[in-house]
């Protein structure tokens, strides 16, 4: 007997016994009432007329249109969602099947290593292990060798450059020496030729242009000069005005850091305290309500409130149990899976005792579901107290004692024997449901984590069921002459052991034990002996997920906060660019003034100079003209001179010419010697690379060797691992395709369907 048909079995017992709830007397509140329409027992019967009947007819078929389309409608819906889900289980399909592939990649490779790690192990012998050694030792002799004739040839290389340098140097002062002999030759022939043009007679009305030109450019140049020096003023004050703005800008840049500090100081005060507010979530959500909460959407609390309004006896009875099934059947996608907890999966429960350990615990889990549901409807929170945990424990107890089979719905005895045994009138409410069966042999090998999955799905079976609400009316509170009452709560389990050959027509194995979780509830109006039934609440110091959600809501606050003072720091860091930027631009003003006011200040120097070399030029001008006008004995003695100065000049041109050509044969053979030992070196270098990386092979061979069973032993596990991961990946590979394939024939089965309906 499977779990599901537990459950129907169960929803069918609930519909024939009223198995939800039960109550005695004026204010008892019913959970197991089944709404029923009251019928006139009096029937009138006529006989319709033909038109009559025609009409009825036009309307019955009319229906019959009306029914076909609405059922068209739905199977195209049908047909459209079997689609979406082949087309995705087809996408899970091909991803599975992708990393199958891959696994299969990865095996190969690691079998791949495995064979290369096997190789190594067969050559790892004791001798070459000791042959690697010593050639790893000859190696090392050798790199030794090598490294010295790299500091040889690196030292004849240094020599050769020393040499060259010498050299370099020898030629660059002959070179210079050189050009000043020739400048020298040079200057002296311009003084024969000058010479001799006076001596001729030839110079003297040139003498008296040149005395004209050069007093006129002796003018013009002053002239340049003095605008020169405007000039420079003028970028002076230029240069001036820009380092003003510098410093202008270099304020904005210390006001704008200042605010941009300011802000980071807001905002790094405001990351402290959104850290606080997510420690203090993180803190609550350490000792939060357990995460197996059943969260219900608007729709679905609206639709029950309705049914808890409706009776069956209102014409839109039919639609409000409608509306609440379809409801209900949303809720199953978000409320569909448990979440286990680790912890809870380690302690185990193997019989009766060791599930009486764990009462108070199951106690709160069960009223932490049921008070988060009312919490959602708006309704009372149920308690729980030592009373109350006492008359749930004692019925379940009682239930096991006299093996009751919960399919046969409540027992009422019991129920009201215990209620009034803990000084109660009654037992106002009580939801039941199996949870587990077949627990075979003496160990149940169960955890804690099972027993509160069975309380949660309860849960879901309760609210979700689909063919009656009053146990989900009962867990809300929703229903009439319920709500506004101080209500407890206590858990109970009961144990049924199936003593016939068969349970509802399934063979029964040998310790076979069925498992019913119940939900008793006792409002206040019951009470009628305080002295027996202890009313106290036991405190919930689990954080309710109202108050996680409070700070939740503060951390999203203080997040706001943050972000906008990290905005102000934003903006005051593009402050701080803008001014930078600005201060930037100013500096680059200011460098551009100063390298203009260099440039006029040069230009002033250069028109300075240019006034004293016209200065000369009259001068020397003027000389000339002296030298025209003087007598021919001068001019002739002054020929000589400038005769005898020419051949002194030549004669040590001439000289310095020799020592040149000797220098620069000399940097050529330096040069040459530079590049034999560079050569020399490049080789020993090479030698020295090559000895290294031999070094290097030999001793990762020799790790290779001595790490061998270590190696292979990593690449065989790696093997195994890799195997495992294809198993796995295989596995997933074909059952993803498996479910591809079942959802694309449910596709192919509502297009068949709706294509017959549209033939119909």
């Amino acid at each position: 007997m499977t779990k599901k048909s537990n459950i129907t079995l169960m929803s069918t017992a609930i519909i024939a016994t009223g198995a939800t709830a039960l109550t005695t007397g004026v204010n008892s509140v019913h959970a197991d009432t089944v709404k029923t329409t009251d019928t006139n027992p009096a029937q009138t019967q006529t006989v319709k007329s033909n038109d009559q009947k025609l009409d009825d007819d036009i309307t019955n078929a009319k229906t019959d249109v009306d029914n076909a389309q609405a059922k068209a409608d739905q199977t195209q819906a049908d047909a459209n969602q079997a689609k979406s889900q082949a087309d995705a289980s087809q996408t899970t399909a091909n991803g599975a099947q992708s990393s199958d592939d891959q696994a299969q990649s990865d095996l190969n490779a690691a079998k791949d290593n495995a064979q290369k790690a096997q190789d190594t192990a067969d050559q790892a012998t004791d001798a070459a292990i000791n042959d690697a050694k010593n050639a790893i030792n000859d190696q090392k002799t050798q790199n030794a060798q090598n490294e010295q004739g790299v500091e040889d040839a690196q030292s004849d290389v240094d020599h050769a450059q020393d040499n060259v340098d010498h050299a370099q140097s020898d030629v660059n002062n002959a070179q210079k020496d050189a050009n000043q002999a020739d400048s020298a030759a040079n200057a002296a022939q311009k003084d024969v030729d000058h010479a001799q043009d006076v001596a001729d007679g030839s110079a003297s009305q040139a003498a008296n242009d040149q005395l004209n030109d050069a007093q006129n450019d002796l003018s013009q140049a002053k002239d340049h000069a003095n605008k020169a020096q405007n000039t420079a003023n003028h970028a002076d004050q230029h240069a001036s005005d820009a380092q003003k703005d510098v410093d202008q800008a270099k304020n904005n840049v210390n006001d704008t850091t200042k605010a941009q500090s300011d802000a980071q100081a807001k905002a790094d005060a405001a990351q402290k305290a959104q850290d606080a507010s997510q420690k203090a979530l993180d803190d609550a959500s350490q000792h939060q309500q357990n995460q197996n909460q059943v969260h219900l959407s608007q729709g679905y609390i609206d639709a029950l409130n309705a049914y808890s309004q409706a009776s069956p006896n209102d014409a839109n009875y039919q639609q409000v149990v409608k509306t609440l099934i379809t409801a209900t059947n949303n809720e199953w996608a978000q409320n569909g899976g448990y979440v286990s907890n680790a912890n809870d999966q380690a302690i185990k429960i193997n019989s009766k005792a060791d599930l009486d350990k764990y009462m108070a615990e199951l106690n709160t889990y069960a009223q932490q579901l049921v008070n988060n549901v009312r919490d959602q409807f708006g309704t009372s929170q149920v308690q729980v107290s030592n009373g109350s945990k006492q008359v749930g424990q004692r019925i379940g107890n009682a239930l096991t004692d006299e093996n009751w089979n919960s399919l046969n719905g409540h027992d009422m005895n019991v129920n009201r024997n215990v209620a009034q045994a803990n000084g109660l009138s009654q037992l106002s409410d009580q939801d039941m449901n199996v949870v587990m069966d077949k627990v075979l042999s003496k160990s149940w090998n169960l955890s804690l984590d099972d027993f509160k999955k069975a309380l949660y799905e309860s849960m879901q079976n309760y609210l979700f069921n689909g063919v009656e609400w009053n146990h989900a009316t009962s867990i809300a509170e929703t229903r009439l002459g319920a709500k506004g009452k101080d209500v407890w709560m206590g858990l109970g389990w009961s144990f049924f052991t199936p003593t016939a050959e068969t349970n509802q027509g399934v063979p029964v194995k040998d310790g076979e034990v069925v498992i019913t979780s119940l939900l008793n509830f006792m409002y206040d109006y019951t009470i009628q002996d305080s002295s027996k039934f202890d009313a106290k609440a036991i405190p919930d110091d689990s954080i309710s997920l109202d108050t996680i959600q409070q700070l939740e809501n503060d951390l999203s606050a203080k997040k706001a906060t943050t972000n906008a003072a990290n905005q102000n720091v934003a903006k005051a860091k593009a402050h701080t660019a803008d001014a930078q930027k600005a201060l930037s631009a100013a500096q680059v003003a200011l460098t551009t003034a100063k390298s203009q006011q260099t440039k006029a200040h040069a230009a002033v120097d250069e028109a300075n100079a240019t006034v004293k070399a016209a200065t000369v030029a009259v001068a020397a001008a003027q000389k000339a003209v002296d030298e025209a006008n003087a007598s021919d004995a001068v001019k002739q003695q002054a020929l000589a001179d400038a005769q005898a100065a020419l051949k002194d000049a030549q004669a040590v041109q001439g000289q310095k010419h020799a020592i040149l050509d000797a220098a620069k044969a000399k940097l050529a053979d330096a040069n040459q010697a530079l590049g034999q030992a560079k050569a020399r070196l490049a080789s020993a270098e090479a030698t020295l690379k090559a000895g290294q990386q031999a070094l290097a092979d030999k001793e990762n061979h020799l790790n290779d060797l001595e790490n061998a069973d270590s190696q292979l032993a990593d690449a065989k596990q790696a093997v195994i691992d890799a195997q495992a991961a294809y198993d796995k990946a295989d596995a997933a590979a074909k059952a993803a395709q498996a479910t591809a394939d079942t959802d694309e024939a449910i596709m192919k089965c509502f297009n068949k369907v709706q294509l017959l309906l549209k033939r119909l």
